[in-house]
């Protein structure tokens, strides 16, 4: 048992996190020493997506536990929704017979080993439509989690309160954030993993009208191909962690704009605010002509191809534009062929009406 001193100052960690949700792993830590267990786990789920927050001593198995599998076979988990309205923690002995703790291929061959087959989680209900679970792991028996059960239940409620509150404050930030963007006019939405978005700007909705819409599971391009397009980059976003821009284009299949995919900063905040994805509109700026890096972008040209594209709306010959950039003639007419192709035009003619639109 802690002294009250002691006691007070876990209880005001606690409810540190709901302003600052990075500290939720040192918290969880602190917490599952108190209780004499190794570590926690902070897990959040909603309509679309579970994100899970480790606290640092137990970091390397949860993350083994994941890469091998054992998720879609976790029946800790999902037992412990099946009994969402009891109001306490429960322990893997409530929620598994003594048979299953011995024959369950989840203790066999990944928790008893390592000595993690012994845990407490309760479930709390989120400010809107997500779930938490909090989940203390590796004590070091089964009689040892179900003694530690009514210190949890009475640090429970302060850690049903830090945690809405914290969702609650990230659904505020990401109100704010669409707010900062309104107010310097940029065209702006906060997207979650799926693609759908969770905010925008009024000047993002307004001049995307007619490119794209949002759709119940996520953004839609009005152009098929776009839309195919957004579909992969999602997919690129979420493996690589690194932003892209994808063209936007009409119905008629013209490039009208670029949008940028920024991702979001991945740390223990993104278990309460859905935002994994910033994405911004970006229109040609140039009066005659858009950049090359405009044009790069709307229809996937290398930088050589759009410099190429460019100069050739302008006016350039390929001969001109070999000389310009001390390249052969062959060279710069096999790039020109490629951008015909990407373009979808056939002639020099065709390619500056098509760029001059965008201007």
């Amino acid at each position: 048992m802690l002294e009250e001193t002691e006691w007070e100052v876990l209880v005001g960690s606690i409810y540190e996190t709901s302003v600052f949700p990075e500290r939720w792993p040192l918290v969880l830590d602190k917490l599952a020493h108190h209780v004499g267990a190794k570590g926690g786990n902070l897990i959040r789920s909603t309509a679309d997506t579970i994100n899970l927050v480790p606290s640092p001593a137990i970091v390397a198995d949860t993350v083994e536990f994941d890469r091998q599998g054992w998720n879609q076979y976790n029946t800790r988990v999902g037992r412990l929704l099946e009994r969402g309205s009891y109001p306490g923690f429960l322990t893997d002995s409530h929620l598994h017979s003594e048979e299953e703790l011995r024959t369950l291929p989840m203790y066999t061959e990944f928790l008893n080993p390592r000595g993690a087959a012994a845990g407490a989680g309760t479930l709390i209900q989120g400010a809107r439509d997500d779930g938490m679970v909090i989940a203390i792991e590796a004590f070091s028996s089964h009689e040892a989690s179900r003694e530690a059960v009514p210190e949890l239940d009475k640090l429970r409620p302060h850690l049903a309160r830090a945690a809405v509150l914290s969702s609650q404050i990230q659904n505020e930030r990401a109100a704010m954030v669409i707010g900062a963007f309104e107010a310097v006019g940029s065209a702006i939405a906060l997207l979650d993993p799926s693609g759908k978005a969770v905010a925008m700007s009024h000047r993002f909705a307004a001049e995307t009208a007619g490119l794209l819409s949002d759709g119940p599971a996520r953004l839609r391009m009005h152009d098929p191909e776009t839309d195919r397009r957004f579909a992969l980059a999602l997919k690129a976003l979420d493996r690589h962690k690194s932003g892209m821009s994808i063209a936007l284009r009409d119905e008629e299949g013209v490039g009208a704009a670029v949008l940028h995919l920024i991702p979001a900063r991945h740390d223990a905040r993104e278990l309460f605010s859905k935002v994994t994805i910033f994405a911004v509109l970006a229109r040609p700026g140039n009066d005659l002509l858009p950049s090359a890096d405009i044009i790069a972008a709307l229809f996937d040209l290398t930088p050589a191809e759009a410099r190429v594209a460019r100069a050739i709306a302008q006016g350039q010959s390929p001969t001109d534009v070999a000389h310009n950039a001390n390249l052969s003639p062959e060279t710069v007419r096999s790039q020109l062929k490629r951008v015909f192709a990407k373009t979808s035009t056939r002639r020099q003619g065709e390619l500056a009406a098509l760029l001059s639109r965008l201007g």
